[in-house]
């Protein structure tokens, strides 16, 4: 009882904020809190809190290139390539171990490799792009699937 005079301040709590979001944002954090047992409000916090870091570095990174951009500039060029270059290194290394796997499955086998699976020739995908392909439909006069 030596502190009863003293006024205790009261809890602190966070600051609370407004921030406009789209609906397709809005419903991936309702899944996010739906899933996690939580407030959407409390699953954007946390989602926030766990990345403070990278917006620390992006702020950084921004405040530094409205005084200097172009050296900021080439800090980010030779970022990216020292990223393209280890990741070349990964990828490298990777397909030697699978080449390596290869072989010692195949020596294992009585030195067959297996056989590939067989790729139809005419495949019933359509061609990769965003325009809307679409498959070959089936008719009644044309078993092999094109019109």
């Amino acid at each position: 009882m030596l502190h009863m005079d003293k006024k205790l301040s009261p809890p602190t709590k966070p600051p609370r904020v407004s921030v406009p979001v789209t609906a397709e944002v809005l419903a991936v954090f309702e899944r996010l809190a739906k899933a996690g047992n939580m407030s959407t409000g409390r699953a954007m916090a946390e989602w926030l809190g766990d990345t403070v870091e990278a917006a620390e570095y992006m702020a950084s990174t921004m405040e530094r290139a409205r005084a200097a951009p172009k050296v900021v500039m080439r800090e980010m060029h030779a970022y990216a390539l020292g990223l393209a270059d280890e990741t070349g290194e990964l990828m490298r290394n990777l397909a030697k171990k699978g080449e390596s796997e290869r072989s010692r499955r195949a020596v294992g086998s009585g030195g067959v490799a297996p056989a590939a699976p067989e790729v139809p020739a005419a495949s019933p995908i359509p061609p990769p792009c965003n325009t809307g392909g679409k498959l070959p439909r089936k008719t009644k006069n044309n078993d092999k699937g094109t019109k």
